[in-house]
C-alpha cells in the first residue's frame, strides 16, 4: 500500500486484493482477508497458509470477522458519500489520473497497484483522452466528407425536380401539337395523353420530392451529429473520456449512400413517341408510320434541357445524353 493510505483505510484493505474488506474472515495467526481472496489463495497454492505470514492452518472455514467488516462496510459508504463526483474512485475514493487499456475505463493510483490492474497497461488520462480525440476526428472528417456528397446529391435532385416540371410541360405541349392536326376527331385521346403524362409527372415528382426530404433530414441527423460530437470532444479530459466509448460508436456513420434511381424522369418517349401512329392506329389508312416522327419532338427538348443547364449553370449530364441517344438517334448520328 501507498505510504499516504489513511490508517483507516490500511486497517480495512485485504492484503490480497488491496481493496476494501469483503466479508472479512480471522486465521488464528490475527491476519485477516476476503472470505472470497482467502478461499482463491488457498485453492491456487493447495495449500492453507497465511497468505502473509505462511503459517499453516488445517480450518477450511475460518470465522468471520464482524467487527472488521462493519468498519469497511462504514468506509465503504464514506467513500461513496466523498465520491460525488465522476472524477473520483468509488473504491478508493482517489481522482482519476490514468486510463486502463484492457478494461477501458479510468482509474486511480491505487487501482493500478491492486490485483484487478497490476498486469494491465495503464496511461495518463491526457494521453488516453488524445488518442481517443484523434479516432473520433477521423470519423468526423468522414461524417463531413458524407455530409458534403449528401448535399450535392439533394441539388442534383433539386434540379432534376425542377426539370422533371420543365419536362413536363414541354411533353404537354408537344401532345397538344400532335394533337391538334386530328383535333376535331381525336379530343377525347388528346385529352387522356395529357392525363397520362401529367400523372406520371406528379407521381415521379412527388416520388423525388420524397426522396429530397428524406435526404434533407439525414443531412440534418449529420450535422446534428457532428455538433454534439465536437462539443464533446471539447469537453475536459476526463469527462471527455468517460463518454469516449459511446462517442466513437456514435461517430460512425451507418448512412447508405443515396443513389438516383432509374426511371426517375418523366418518360418522354412513351407519350410523343410515334404519337400520330399508335393514336391513329384506331383510323387505319389515315397516318401513316414513319421512324423519324419524335425527331421535331427530341430537338424541342434537348433544346429545353440546354436552356435549363445554361440557366442552372449545369453541364449536359451522362442521364441525358443516353436519353437522347435513345429517342433521338438522329441528332447525334446514331
Amino acid at each position: 500500500m501507498a505510504s499516504n493510505v489513511p490508517q483507516s483505510d490500511a486497517e480495512c484493505t485485504c492484503p490480497v486484493c488491496c481493496d476494501i474488506f469483503t466479508d472479512p474472515v480471522l486465521l488464528l495467526c490475527g491476519h485477516s482477508f476476503c472470505q472470497h481472496c482467502l478461499q482463491e489463495w488457498w485453492r491456487q497454492s493447495s495449500l492453507r497458509t497465511c497468505p502473509v505470514c505462511k503459517e499453516m492452518f488445517h480450518m477450511t472455514h475460518p470465522p468471520r470477522n464482524l467487527a472488521l467488516r462493519n468498519l469497511s462496510d462504514s468506509l465503504r459508504q464514506e467513500r461513496s458519500k466523498r465520491a460525488g463526483s465522476k472524477e473520483i474512485c468509488l473504491l478508493h475514493g482517489e481522482k482519476f489520473k490514468l486510463f486502463c487499456q484492457i478494461d477501458q475505463q479510468p482509474i486511480c493510483v491505487i487501482c493500478r497497484d491492486s490485483k484487478t490492474h497490476t498486469k494491465h497497461k495503464c496511461v495518463p488520462i491526457n494521453e488516453a483522452a488524445e488518442e481517443y480525440r484523434v479516432k473520433i476526428q477521423t470519423n468526423v472528417s468522414s461524417l463531413k466528407t458524407k455530409q458534403g456528397v449528401f448535399e450535392k446529391q439533394k441539388t442534383d435532385w433539386e434540379n432534376m425536380a425542377t426539370l422533371i416540371k420543365l419536362q413536363a410541360q414541354q411533353t404537354e405541349k408537344t401532345i397538344k401539337g400532335e394533337f391538334q392536326k386530328l383535333y376535331h376527331f381525336l379530343r377525347n385521346e388528346e385529352a387522356g395523353r395529357i392525363d397520362d403524362c401529367r400523372r406520371e409527372a406528379k407521381l415521379k415528382s412527388d416520388a423525388m420530392n420524397v426522396r429530397i426530404t428524406n435526404l434533407t433530414a439525414e443531412i440534418s441527423e449529420l450535422k446534428e451529429k457532428i455538433k454534439t460530437i465536437e462539443d464533446q470532444m471539447r469537453a475536459e479530459d476526463l469527462s471527455f473520456i468517460l463518454s469516449a466509448k459511446s462517442t466513437l460508436v456514435r461517430s460512425l456513420c451507418k448512412l447508405q449512400q443515396p443513389e438516383t434511381p432509374e426511371g426517375c424522369l418523366v418518360d418522354v418517349g412513351k407519350h410523343v413517341g410515334n404519337l400520330q401512329f399508335s393514336v391513329l392506329q384506331k383510323m387505319a389508312g389515315i397516318v401513316t408510320y414513319s421512324k423519324k416522327c419524335f425527331v421535331s419532338s427530341s430537338l424541342d427538348f434537348v433544346c429545353l434541357t440546354i436552356r435549363f443547364c445554361i440557366l442552372t449553370n449545369k453541364r449536359l449530364c451522362t442521364q441525358h445524353y443516353f436519353f437522347f441517344s435513345l429517342h433521338s438517334p438522329c441528332i447525334f448520328g446514331s
